[in-house]
């Protein structure tokens, strides 16, 4: 009777004693391995992807310099202690992402159970860089960041380790992260004017860029003491989807261009301008505006252009 109680204590207090690890991480083809008597597991783990509903791909996406970035995550928990107030439980959880210059990794610690308010070693190592925390309080994230390598490309490969002291065993997670390029810049909506020539035969070139498609826009502005025939517009660049009109109010001497249509993303239109002048030199044109279907102007309004 005494032996057999006493196997059964022996047994209770073995089970009271396990550490059970629970590992979390969507990576296809690797395996978690973890030993309920206090090995620490090691996780070769991609995470899941925040920041879309896809799964994206670092050799067909990209990533603007300002973000949002792909963000891959990954979580490891450890369990130990009996069946009642003793029992424990700590969580590490990380975020990696690249941006232009940098992989950022983000750490965060979280104890539950008892001694709740813990702080513990936490640190990341990238590609044999370590970076850590001596003392990062449960609940709080330590942010580490790595300069990238000189010469990176997109879907070139950092190995990340992710390490946790205190609390019992240590947690261990190897994980890695493939590089996303950055998108190559956009254009932005601009519109300028330039004045070419200012004596009797008066010259000048305006370009104009929208940064999206642009169904229809209308740009318009005036020649100041316009003589003779009518001006002669010409398209240096761009334009195709564009017509010109011109006409002259009754009793002015001012010639009114009007650009009409539509125009693609990034597209850029110069147009050229010359006609003929009774005066020299002074200000050559009015104020020129581009405007779109509903009237509103896309850029700032061209001020009547000047030799210098």
């Amino acid at each position: 009777m005494k032996a057999n109680r006493f196997s059964t204590l022996a047994k209770g207090l073995v089970l009271a004693s396990l550490i059970i690890y629970s590992c979390k991480k969507t990576d296809l083809g690797t395996n978690d391995s973890a030993d309920a008597f206090g090995i620490v597991p090691s996780i070769n783990a991609t995470q899941e992807i925040t920041t879309s509903q896809r799964l994206m791909d670092c050799s067909s996406d990209c990533i603007n310099p300002a973000g949002p970035f792909v963000e891959r995550s990954a979580m490891c928990s450890s369990s130990w202690g009996g069946p009642n107030s003793d029992f424990h439980t700590k969580t590490v959880t990380y975020v990696a992402y690249n941006t232009a210059t940098d992989l950022v990794v983000k750490v965060t610690y979280v104890k539950s159970g008892k001694n709740t308010n813990a702080s513990d070693l936490v640190s990341a190592t990238v590609n044999g860089v370590v970076r850590s925390v001596p003392t990062l309080a449960s609940g709080a994230t330590a942010e580490f960041t790595f300069p990238l390598p000189t010469g990176w490309k997109k879907c070139d490969v950092l190995s990340i380790g992710i390490h946790q002291e205190g609390q019992n065993s240590p947690i261990n997670m190897n994980c890695w992260y493939s590089l996303f390029e950055i998108c190559a810049a956009r254009c932005a909506t601009t519109f300028e004017g330039d004045a070419i020539s200012c004596g009797t035969e008066r010259e000048a070139i305006y370009t104009l860029t929208a940064e999206s498609d642009m169904s229809y826009i209308k740009m318009q502005g005036g020649l100041t003491n316009f003589t003779g025939a009518n001006a002669d517009i010409e398209f240096l660049e761009g334009g195709e989807n564009l017509t010109y009109s011109q006409s002259t109010p009754g009793g002015s001497s001012n010639r009114i261009i009007k650009i009409q249509g539509s125009m693609s993303a990034c597209e850029r239109v110069r147009i050229r301008i010359r006609w003929n002048s009774t005066n020299t030199g002074g200000v050559i044109t009015g104020s020129w505006s581009v405007k779109d279907a509903n009237g509103v102007e896309i850029a700032p309004s061209v001020a009547g252009l000047t030799c210098e």
